[in-house]
């Protein structure tokens, strides 16, 4: 089924991110932000004069729907990532 195409915006961001840190955030929050689960998240919660929250709504009004690097689709690698996350 899906979004329909009209109802969606493309994001272009160039980045130098030699760790792909912009790009498995983003992607992080389009597995995390589905239906039945919305979140805050905050930029620099430390700084108050920086601090931002955004709200993401995964039952609707929020939705990711695909994320690529230089036109090809990004897929995790859900076992390297555990992985570091244990060592």
């Amino acid at each position: 089924m899906g979004i329909p195409t009209e109802q969606l915006t493309e994001i272009t961001v160039k980045v130098r991110d030699p760790d792909d840190q912009l790009v498995k955030m983003i992607d992080y929050i389009m597995h995390t932000a589905n239906i039945g689960h919305s979140f805050e998240v905050v930029v620099d919660p430390d700084m108050s004069e920086h601090r931002k929250k955004f709200y993401m709504d995964g039952d609707g009004s929020f939705s990711i729907t695909e994320v690529k690097i230089n036109g090809i689709k990004y897929k995790t690698d859900k076992i390297k990532e555990y992985l570091e996350r244990i060592q």
